[in-house]
């Protein structure tokens, strides 16, 4: 897909909303504008980037690439980075089974513990779907009588949710990224998997991976024991993956693997 064309139909669309979103475009080739692309690392083209607060605060675009899709994500990506959730009904519309999504849950609205929460769901609002709420018993699996303030994960594999009562910023961006990643990353054709792939080979950790045919009788058995091995060195700085054969015929050189480097 071309995105040009898409990216233009995007900024039309745009530029009518009640508040004003302006898609700008710079031709990084010409000699006048290569100092910004060196200000702002662009490595290759088209590269897309959010800037928020005069260029103070400046994200990756990680949204769809047709015009429709890049209108829907960047509307969201105006309004506030977390919103509150008032009732059940928000929660129902708001947390989505199938993504990962972050609850801060609080006393009051205030205080050091809210103010973090907020200052990491602007920091990676592109990145994840964030939520405040009063009520514990408004979220899925709520327990009103749960001890508060509590950062309460989602997230549609594993063990479904995790809480942590860390705020420190720093732990916090922590928690999300170590959570936010299957325990075992599956390496198939489904796309409901391809997001983790990437962060999977991004990641500085140490990494195990099982190459096998998903279709043959062993690899269930391998499966289980593989997934055992994962549970036991889950707080080790190790990351896993499990892939298939088939699916993956070709793909590694896509995530910056060679295929010599697969057993």
């Amino acid at each position: 897909m071309k995105v040009a064309p898409e990216y233009e139909k995007a900024a039309q669309e745009l530029s009518r909303h009640d508040q004003p979103i302006v898609l700008a475009k710079v031709d990084a080739n010409d000699e006048k504008n290569k100092p910004l692309a060196t200000k702002y690392e662009i490595q290759g083209f088209p590269t897309l980037k959010i800037f928020r607060n005069q260029g103070k605060n400046i994200q990756e675009y990680k949204g769809p690439r047709e015009a429709e899709g890049i209108v829907e994500y960047l509307k969201k990506q105006v309004g506030p980075a977390s919103k509150e959730i008032k009732s059940p009904e928000d929660a129902t519309n708001l947390i989505d089974d199938k993504k990962i999504y972050i609850v801060g849950i609080f006393s009051e609205l205030s205080g050091t513990e809210y103010t973090n929460f907020m200052e990491v769901a602007e920091k990676l609002r592109s990145d994840y779907d964030f939520g405040h709420t009063l009520h514990a018993n408004h979220l899925p699996r709520g327990d009103a009588a749960v001890e508060r303030p509590l950062v309460r994960l989602f997230k549609p594999f594993d063990e479904l949710l995790v809480d942590s009562k860390d705020f420190d910023v720093t732990a916090l961006e922590k928690f999300i990224d170590a959570s936010s990643t299957p325990k075992v990353v599956t390496f198939d054709k489904n796309p409901d998997n391809h997001p983790y792939l990437l962060k999977f080979f991004q990641s500085s950790a140490a990494k195990a991976m099982l190459f096998l045919n998903f279709s043959t009788g062993p690899f269930e058995s391998f499966k289980s024991v593989y997934y055992g091995a994962a549970e036991e060195f889950k707080d080790k700085e190790i990351k896993f993956l499990i892939g298939d054969l088939e699916a993956s015929q070709g793909a590694f050189q896509y995530f910056g693997l060679r295929e010599d480097q697969v057993p």
